[in-house]
């Protein structure tokens, strides 16, 4: 197993490397954001990232990898107040661990965090098909572009076929810690935007009026 670890601290990133050798694991370290260009998202499977760099924030690192990769990405930081572990989840990392830390529990977290990404299976309706490993759908084999938002929402009906999904409750798990920022309208615009890209499968999304939402299953196409 590959994981890179971006860390300019050389005393945190050779006591990690040395320990999780231990298990197999190969780590690749890079000292700041420039280095870290050379990373092969194709080679790892896993990326550990401090939030303050020499050249830049993890955060903003964080935020870039995930316009493109679903590649797990465990934060690791000296601050440990809500707003910025807050801001760790949102911005799509997978989890968030304060210095100094055990190495054991390192060693727990990558492997939690491995698991929950290996035990996900795909999802398929008709002609629709989800992968939840690399974050995609494609509907009659074409590719279908969904946000981050809109993939979940998509996953989140399919899971609960035939059952009516309550508006807080769909909130409270796509927005998750955004949660304080999402509004009345966000729900409806987010499911209108899903039921387009969906053509005439966003047919089978009915609208529990003043509930929530149900994926019916009608006839699979």
């Amino acid at each position: 197993m590959k994981i890179a670890m971006i860390e300019d601290d050389s005393t945190i990133s050779f006591a990690v490397e040395r320990y999780l050798k231990r298990y197999d694991m190969e780590i690749k370290v890079f000292e700041n954001l420039s280095v870290a260009e050379g990373i092969d998202f194709r080679d790892v499977e896993l990326i550990l990232v401090d939030v303050n760099l020499p050249d830049g924030s993890g955060f903003d690192y964080l935020k870039w990898l995930r316009n493109f990769s679903t590649i797990p990405v465990i934060m690791l930081t000296v601050k440990d107040e809500d707003e910025y572990v807050l801001k760790g989840f949102e911005g799509g990392a997978d989890d968030y661990i304060t210095k100094p830390f055990s190495l054991p529990v390192l060693k727990a977290r990558i492997d939690n965090v491995l698991r929950r990404n290996k035990d996900r299976e795909d999802i398929s309706f008709g002609d629709l098909c989800l992968s939840l490993k690399s974050k995609t759908a494609k509907l009659y084999d074409d590719n279908l572009d969904l946000n981050k938002h809109e993939f979940d929402l998509l996953v989140l009906l399919l899971e609960n076929k035939n059952r009516n999904v309550l508006r807080e409750r769909i909130i409270d798990e796509i927005w998750g810690y955004d949660l304080y920022e999402v509004n009345d309208n966000t729900l409806t615009v987010t499911m209108k935007r899903l039921r387009h890209k969906l053509k005439d499968y966003g047919n089978h999304i009915k609208t529990i009026r003043g509930i929530g939402y149900m994926w019916e299953n009608g006839h699979e196409k």
